[in-house]
């Protein structure tokens, strides 16, 4: 009788056992799922739910840190990175994401000693970053020299970031609630508007307004780039499989490019990119200020990695063949929001070169004698940051201009900054 009943008390908590483990493993699935969705708020909910049953589970504190990185909340994603870091499955990329972590939380000691650690990695990218630390001070070199302001009378609440100025107008883009920045399009994408402002004097706008109606009426993703005579707008937006030509039954959007006449009235005249496809995203359009060469970003075939910087000739009323930038200023990274100075200096960001952080802005030099860029150099200190700085817009000469940066208020809010040289 009482082997009876120790029976039936093992079976009844072996099935309790089992059905509380597929419980957890429904939860890890159910985050999972919301992850490749991109819907990262809502997977570290799930990963942090599974964690209070698993706390020391590599994989699950992994996602949850890249969650909050995704969604610019360091101040969380760094709860979870130590248990990464002390798995036997840690990588040298972990460390790095940790690393970069620990300087978006004040922390740059420890993360300075956690980059000097992998100047030996087999990992190229953390190996540079290892290498470059070495030299930390390098970022701060000329930081005496340059002196960064907030611009007055367009920051608000909101996110504010990419600036162009044309002819003492200041246009750029606004978002409410931008809580990440992630380069794969989802269906909320096209909430971005364009206003214009107009300049005082170099640090002070008024008379915020939009700009480009029709454009603006079905919103746009990221920012934008006008000819000189402003008759031509380069935008892209988030569009569905379902309105693209593919035989792909999935439901997924892809940033595709578009342009058309800011001024016009009509609807009708927005004009589709050559090279869009269902298979990959154009996004971060940048005309030169001659209309003779475009830069975007994408992550179509022959890409290092993530999103590269490409660039196409104006030949024969056409965009000829985009052709990626190269090693000099791709990584196998993301690289985003190119521009190119009067000057021809090509300014971009990444999130993979060595730098202080989070985005950093980079610039590369033409070479004027194969059309190609030499290798690309950090801006360094102020106009860089341990945190998101992007989205460059030089003026003639090359002293001064106007650059995005969430610096302040918590990472939630970027605004816009205005950068001089002495």
């Amino acid at each position: 009788m009482i082997k009876k009943i120790f029976l039936v008390l093992v079976l009844f908590f072996g099935f309790e056992t089992v059905g509380f483990t597929q419980t957890i493993n429904r939860t890890l699935i159910k985050a999972d799922k919301l992850f490749i969705k991109h819907e990262y708020k809502s997977a570290a909910k799930g990963y942090e739910k599974y964690l209070k049953s698993f706390p020391k589970d590599y994989y699950a504190s992994r996602q949850a840190a890249i969650c909050y990185k995704k969604t610019n909340m360091p101040s969380l994603a760094i709860d979870h990175w130590p248990n990464v870091i002390e798995s036997s499955k840690v990588t040298d990329a972990d460390r790095l994401d940790y690393a970069k972590c620990l300087l978006a939380n004040y922390r740059v000691k420890d993360a300075k000693m956690m980059i000097n650690f992998l100047r030996n990695s087999s990992d190229k990218v953390a190996a540079a970053w290892g290498m470059a630390y070495t030299n930390y001070d390098q970022f701060y070199m000329d930081s005496a020299g340059c002196r960064v302001i907030a611009v007055n009378g367009i920051n608000t609440t909101e996110t504010e970031f990419c600036p162009i100025l044309i002819n003492d107008k200041l246009i750029f883009i606004s978002e409410k609630n931008k809580t990440s920045r992630n380069f794969v399009a989802n269906y909320g994408d096209n909430k971005n508007k364009i206003n214009v402002a107009t300049r005082k004097d170099e640090t002070i706008f008024s008379d915020v307004r939009p700009y480009a109606k029709q454009i603006n009426n079905k919103g746009i993703s990221g920012q934008v780039s006008i000819s000189a005579d402003e008759t031509t707008m380069y935008f892209c937006r988030s569009i569905s499989s379902k309105k693209m030509k593919t035989t792909n039954k999935n439901k997924f959007y892809r940033y595709q490019l578009f342009n058309g006449n800011p001024n016009s009235e009509k609807r009708e005249m927005i004009s589709d990119f050559a090279y869009n496809s269902a298979d990959y995203d154009c996004m971060h359009p940048y005309v030169s200020k001659d209309g003779l060469r475009l830069f975007f970003v994408s992550d179509m075939p022959g890409t290092l990695g993530g999103k590269d910087i490409f660039v196409c000739e104006w030949m024969n009323g056409t965009w000829g063949t985009p052709k990626n930038l190269g090693p000099s200023v791709n990584t196998p990274g993301d690289e985003v929001y190119p521009s190119i100075s009067d000057e021809g200096i090509l300014f971009f960001a990444s999130d993979s070169r060595p730098g202080l952080g989070g985005l950093d802005v980079f610039y590369a030099e033409p070479n004027k004698e194969d059309g190609t860029f030499f290798t690309a150099k950090n801006a360094g200190a102020p106009i860089n940051s341990q945190f998101d700085d992007y989205g460059i817009y030089i003026l003639k000469g090359g002293k001064a201009g106007y650059f995005s940066s969430n610096r302040k208020n918590n990472l939630q809010d970027d605004d816009i900054y205005y950068f001089i040289k002495d």
